[in-house]
């Protein structure tokens, strides 16, 4: 599809992530207030961040506009290899329409995802080179997703559907914050790193590296206490730690 979710969401939490300071944003009185820390992130990106959000999704390709005659929808994402639209509420307020960017482009990229879990060792047992190697290249792919308003969500959904809704709100709150560092790397990015060094011990390392990665994937779907603990800025910092260290001791 012409949508880029991965991309989308490195560059919209990258854009979040800094100072408000510097940004441009529209005039005094052009959109609603919002209430503070509606959506869970710091009251010092609020200001403009709804506006950037948007500027940054046209920028990509991504048609949005407002309509008032959703009633159970917050909004919606529809996008095929004619294009990406989203669709939101013109009900909610300007923070309250950031989040259900964040969660629409969530949805989008997990979608994007070759391996689904519905266990640990469902994934594990994958063969190594099949792993994440190259994003999905149909170009007649169609994607769509409804983000429902409280409430008013379908009342049966199966455990794989909890499951992805868990996922994405993770990443969505990952985007909001500018930390896409707080869930593992394969959540949102497909590519793997390549290494120009040959020989026994960088590929051991790389294996190593890949089965860490992908560990950490499963229990991010699986697990709402691991997503917990894969938010903590210290685990963030620990996983980098250890991922240099790993690089340097196998030279890969």
């Amino acid at each position: 599809m012409i949508l880029e979710p991965e991309r989308a969401a490195v560059l919209l939490a990258e854009r979040l992530s800094r100072p408000p300071a510097g940004r441009a944003v529209p005039p005094a009185g052009a959109d609603d207030p919002a209430p503070p820390d509606a959506a869970g992130f710091p009251v010092a990106h609020r200001d403009g961040s709804e506006w950037l959000a948007l500027r940054t999704l046209e920028e990509l390709g991504i048609h949005c506009e407002a309509n008032g005659a959703l009633q159970d929808l917050k909004g919606f994402l529809i996008a095929s290899s004619r294009g990406a639209e989203i669709v939101v509420s013109d009900r909610l307020t300007a923070e309250e329409r950031l989040v259900v960017y964040a969660s629409l482009l969530a949805h989008a990229v997990l979608e994007e995802a070759p391996e689904k879990p519905d266990g640990l060792l469902s994934l594990l047992r994958l063969p190594a080179h099949t792993l994440l190697d190259e994003a999905r290249e149909d170009s007649g792919a169609f994607f769509s997703h409804l983000e429902y308003v409280e409430g008013r969500e379908p009342s049966l959904r199966s455990s794989a559907e909890r499951r992805a809704e868990g996922a994405a709100a993770a990443l969505a709150q990952a985007i909001l914050r500018g930390r896409l560092d707080a869930i593992p790397r394969y959540a949102y990015r497909r590519r793997r790193d390549r290494s120009a060094n040959d020989g026994l011990r960088p590929a051991m390392g790389r294996m190593w590296l890949e089965l860490s990665h992908r560990t950490s994937l499963a229990l991010f779907w699986l697990s709402p206490g691991y997503r917990r603990l894969r938010s903590r800025p210290e685990i963030s910092q620990l996983v980098r730690a250890l991922e240099s260290l790993t690089r340097a001791a196998y030279d890969c």
